[in-house]
């Protein structure tokens, strides 16, 4: 099925599950450690509240330093980098066990592996996305994102509850064990796919100005080829507005679905579990609908539908009290679908349009641009959640985040500036 002469591999079938095997038990182990670390945290070293949101404010902060890893994936072996990002992150976390067998284990640890580990899952978020092309067919990249993006769902649908069991029977140093078993087998994984070097030689520079120049460029030139497209510059441009509005919302989701809707805990964690099998549903219908009604329309549909699905949430204080838990799991299930599929199909767009020796600081780029967003929405949901209404403040994110969505009607992949996958 996956076919791809430029990257010379002798089984491209085999190649493409082996990144995918790679990505999926890598995805187990962050989603455990989402979980395990926090835990650990508060059960072992009895970490307050800010000590233990210091945790996770580190493992983002790392992704302020994409434009410098997408162009170093433009300038070295992109497999070769997945299996460092890999391996390392195995010994970081394979350290806090150790250190707990020594009784040295501290909080000042944690917050390194952390922020450490931050630094190599942003190598490996930029890695995978710009290794894929080398080894899959551009008429197949569709397909193998579905595929990925499946496992991501999956993962994130059910690695939390499977992380909370595991703490619970295990303890959470030992659950730790498990993310670093899960990034050895990926970087093994990995080290096995069989593909020829995509990097094309650049001119040696000759002084240590022409080096900090063209690193400089090398950052600069993602940004401009995300503007350079046409329709990736209206695709960036919706998406960057709508994660800010989506952090915003689920920033304070939680405390709406406690302190307004009267939820207890396990029905919260009903809500999101249920709701995110929709994601699954998402992943496994992109590339069908895409092929059946075109890349520009079920961009747009996608792109509105997961606004849509973020108005569901205050809207349900309108509805009658035994529908309110149908239309969260409904809003839920709506907005995780339209995620899936559009970044199914921006992905593979993204990979399908861009050079090869810039796909490296262009995806870091959008990725800068993403994450540098959902902080800020998140931000501001901290500041303003101060004097201003949480339904206020939901229903304002969710009529953002369907603007957001509008903007995609910019997007002619066909027209001059694009390039229908």
């Amino acid at each position: 099925m996956i076919n791809s002469s430029r990257a010379g591999a002798v089984e491209p079938r085999r190649n493409f599950n082996r990144l995918w095997f790679a990505q999926s038990v890598s995805l187990v182990g962050l989603q455990t450690g989402s979980v395990a670390v926090p835990l650990l945290a508060v059960d072992v070293l009895h970490a307050d509240a800010s000590q233990v949101a210091l945790i996770g404010t580190l493992s983002s902060v790392p992704w302020l330093l994409a434009p410098v890893v997408g162009a170093i994936a433009d300038r070295t072996d992109r497999k070769r980098l997945l299996v460092v990002s890999h391996l390392a992150r195995s010994l970081l976390w394979l350290s806090i066990p150790v250190a707990f067998l020594f009784g040295v284990l501290m909080l000042q640890q944690i917050w390194l592996v952390a922020g450490l580990v931050g630094v190599l899952s942003v190598v490996f978020g930029v890695g995978y996305r710009t290794f894929l092309p080398t080894i899959v067919a551009k008429e197949e990249l569709g397909t193998a994102n579905g595929r990925m993006a499946g496992t991501d769902a999956v993962a994130r649908a059910t690695g939390p509850a499977a992380a909370g069991a595991l703490v619970q029977f295990l303890g959470a140093v030992p659950t730790i064990l498990v993310q670093t078993l899960s990034s050895l087998l990926a970087g093994i994984a990995t080290a096995t796919i069989r593909s020829a070097p995509s990097r094309r030689a650049r001119p040696a520079p000759t002084s240590r100005t022409e080096r900090l120049v063209g690193w400089w460029r090398g950052m600069i030139d993602g940004f401009r080829w995300l503007y350079r497209i046409r329709p990736l510059r209206w695709l960036t441009v919706g998406d960057t507005a709508y994660l800010f509005c989506c952090d915003l919302c689920f920033a304070l989701v939680v405390v709406f679905f406690r302190e307004t809707l009267g939820l207890d805990a396990v029905l919260i964690g009903v809500i999101f579990s249920v709701g995110s099998l929709g994601g699954i549903v998402g992943a496994a219908l992109a590339n069908r609908l895409r092929v059946r009604a075109g890349f520009d329309v079920i961009i747009r549909i996608a792109a509105v539908l997961r606004g849509v699905g973020l108005i569901a949430l205050p809207l349900s204080l309108l509805v009658p009290g035994g529908a309110v838990l149908a239309v969260l799991i409904a809003g839920r299930a709506v907005n995780a679908c339209a995620w899936s599929v559009y970044e199914v199909l921006s992905e593979t767009y993204q990979q399908t349009v861009l050079p090869d020796d810039h796909r490296g600081s262009a995806t870091a780029a959008s990725l800068w641009l993403g994450n540098v967003a959902a902080t800020l929405g998140a931000a501001t949901a901290a500041v303003l959640a101060t004097v201003v209404d949480t339904v206020v403040l939901l229903a304002a994110a969710g009529i953002g985040a369907v603007a957001a969505g509008l903007i995609s009607l910019l997007v002619d992949s066909r027209g001059r500036g694009g390039s229908a996958p």
